[in-house]
């Protein structure tokens, strides 16, 4: 699997994911969350102000998911709207 972001700005580096891994919820929140995305937006965005969307993969809706973004994304589409 490949998880990748792009904006308006630019990307952020492709994160490849073992074949055989399963992507639950923490791994989604630590591997590509935490460990990706975090250390890489701020590239794109110095001033903090961007808006994270995802799609409706199972480790993303999950609550604990929901909850790292509302905790760490200073603004997201939950996966409510």
């Amino acid at each position: 699997m490949v998880w990748g972001a792009v904006s308006y700005n630019g990307k952020i580096p492709l994160k490849f994911v073992e074949q055989g891994v399963k992507i639950n919820a923490k791994h989604y929140q630590n591997e590509i969350l935490t460990s990706t995305l975090i250390p890489n937006i701020s590239t794109l965005y110095s001033d903090n102000q961007w808006i994270f969307q995802q799609d409706s993969a199972p480790a993303h809706k999950a609550k604990s998911s929901q909850q790292w973004l509302v905790e760490c994304c200073p603004d997201f589409i939950s996966s409510e709207e």
